[in-house]
C-alpha cells in the first residue's frame, strides 16, 4: 500500500528457495536460542512464570481443548492457549522447557515476519533489520515479556501492523499473513485499535485479498467483543487515566524504544527525563530534516506507524491507569518503524542500527524477577511426593514470581506421574 501511494518502483531478484529456506531456520534457530539465553537465574527452560503457570498450563492439563473458550482478563488468548496446550502433551518435567521454547520460537517468528513483510516498505537491508530484530532481543520488559507465551500478544501487537499492511506477492505468502491476523486478533481484544487502519485498507485497495483480511481481523475480534459483552470475558480492577497513558507514552515508550529499559530505568527519574528528553529531541530533529526535505521520508508509513505507536500504548494505559513495561513493547517497535520511514536514508539508518546494536547488546541479559526462581524441577520433585502419599489428589506447585500471594500450578496427580 505505502509503495503504490509513494509509486517506489520494487526491484525484482531471482528466487532462491533453498537459500532462503536456509537462513530462515537458521535465524528461527538462533532467535529461539538467544530468548532462551537472556534469562539468568535457574534459567528460561527451569522455569514458569506466573500466568504460563497457574492459568495456561493448568487449564490446559485440566482441560484440554476447553481451555480454549476461556478468557482470561478480559480478553481470549489464542496463541498462548497453543503453546501451552502442547506443552501440557508433554511429560511434566518437560513443561517448563517447552513453554519458554513456544514463547521463543514464536517471538522469533514474528521477528523474522517483520523482517520479510516489511521489505515491501523498506528498501534497505539495514532498514528491515532495525524494525524485525529488536522484536526477538527486545531491550525492555525483560521481567514478564521474556518466553512468556502469555505475553506474546505484546510482540503480536506489533506484527500486526505488518500483516494488515503486507501484500504477499503468493498464495501461501497471503494465506500465512491471514493465519496471522487471525492468531494475533485472537489474542488480544486491544488489536481493536487497528480497526480503522483495516477499514482504509480495504477502502484504498477494494480487492479479494482485502476483504479477505479484513474478515480475518474482523471474526477474531467480534468473539473477543462478544466475550465482553455476554459476560464470557471480565476484566476486573480498570481504573481509566488518560493522563498516565500520555506521559507514559512521552516518557517511556519513545525513550526505551531508541536507549532501551537498563538506561532509561522503569521509574520517572532525572536520569529517564534526560533521555526522554534526548529521545524527542532526536525525533524532532529527524522530522525537521524530514520537512526540510534533507531527507526524504515516506510519510504515509511515517504516519501510520507514529498514530499507531501512540493507539497501542493510549489505549491498554489509559483503560487500566497501569503503565507497566510490558506495555512498551509494541508502541516502542512502531517508533522504530516511524525513524527508519523518516529517514529512508542508507547513513542516517545504518547510524540508528549502531545504536540499537549497542542497546540491544547492554539489555541483552537483564536480572528480573524470574531469577529468582523457585526452579520447576525442584517444585515438580515435592509435587511428587506429594502424590505418593495420595495419588488421586491434585498438587500445587509454586512458579515465579515469589511475590504474594504467589503464583501456582494446580496439577492433578496422573498427570504429574507421567513419563
Amino acid at each position: 500500500m505505502v509503495a503504490v501511494l509513494e509509486q517506489r518502483e520494487e526491484v525484482q531478484r531471482p528466487g532462491r528457495p533453498l537459500l532462503k529456506a536456509a537462513l530462515v531456520v537458521g535465524a528461527l534457530a538462533a532467535g529461539t536460542v538467544a530468548s532462551i539465553l537472556r534469562q539468568p537465574g535457574p534459567g528460561a527452560l527451569d522455569t514458569i512464570w506466573a500466568e504460563d503457570g497457574e492459568i495456561f498450563l493448568t487449564q490446559a492439563v485440566r482441560d484440554g481443548a476447553g481451555a480454549f473458550t476461556t478468557s482470561y482478563a478480559g480478553y481470549y488468548h489464542l496463541v498462548a492457549r497453543l503453546v501451552a496446550g502442547v506443552a501440557a502433551l508433554v511429560p511434566p518435567a518437560q513443561a517448563a522447557a517447552a513453554l519458554a521454547i513456544g514463547a521463543a520460537l514464536v517471538t522469533t517468528v514474528f521477528a523474522i515476519a517483520a523482517y520479510g513483510l516489511s521489505g515491501e516498505y523498506i528498501g534497505s537491508v539495514v532498514g528491515r533489520l532495525v524494525v524485525s530484530v529488536p522484536v526477538a532481543v527486545l531491550p525492555m520488559a525483560q521481567g514478564d515479556v521474556l518466553n512468556s507465551p502469555a505475553n506474546l500478544h505484546w510482540t503480536g501487537l506489533y506484527v500486526l501492523f505488518w500483516f494488515l499492511l503486507c501484500r504477499p506477492a503468493s498464495t501461501a505468502g497471503k494465506v500465512l499473513a491471514c493465519a496471522g491476523i487471525v492468531l494475533v486478533v485472537g489474542s488480544d481484544i486491544l488489536t481493536g485499535v487497528y480497526l480503522p487502519l483495516v477499514a482504509f485498507v480495504l477502502w484504498f485497495h477494494r480487492d479479494r485479498y482485502a476483504v479477505v483480511k479484513a474478515v480475518a481481523f474482523v471474526v477474531p475480534l467480534a468473539v473477543q467483543v462478544l466475550g465482553l459483552l455476554t459476560g464470557a470475558s471480565e476484566r476486573e480492577g480498570l481504573a481509566p487515566d488518560p493522563v498516565r497513558a500520555v506521559t507514559g507514552f512521552v516518557l517511556r515508550a519513545v525513550p526505551t524504544a531508541l536507549f532501551g529499559e537498563r538506561w532509561v530505568g522503569q521509574t520517572v527519574s532525572t536520569r529517564s527525563l534526560l533521555f526522554a528528553a534526548l529521545a524527542w529531541l532526536l525525533l524532532g530533529a529527524v522530522l525537521v530534516l524530514g520537512l526540510r526535505k534533507v531527507v526524504r521520508p515516506r510519510w504515509t508509513l511515517v504516519i501510520a506507524a507514529g498514530v499507531h505507536s501512540a493507539l497501542v500504548y493510549v489505549a491498554p494505559v489509559a483503560l487500566s491507569g497501569i503503565a507497566t513495561p510490558r506495555y512498551n513493547v509494541a508502541p516502542a517497535l512502531l517508533v522504530l518503524v516511524t525513524l527508519v520511514a523518516l529517514l529512508n536514508d542508507v547513513i542516517g539508518v545504518r547510524v540508528l542500527a549502531a545504536l540499537l546494536l549497542v542497546v540491544c547488546a547492554v539489555n541483552f541479559r537483564v536480572d528480573n524477577a524470574r531469577a529468582d526462581g523457585p526452579d520447576w524441577h525442584t517444585g515438580l520433585r515435592g509435587a511428587e511426593a506429594a502424590c505418593a502419599a495420595d495419588p488421586a489428589g491434585t498438587v500445587s506447585v509454586e512458579v515465579t514470581p515469589l511475590a504474594a500471594p504467589g503464583w501456582h500450578v494446580a496439577l492433578p496427580c496422573d498427570y504429574v506421574d507421567r513419563k
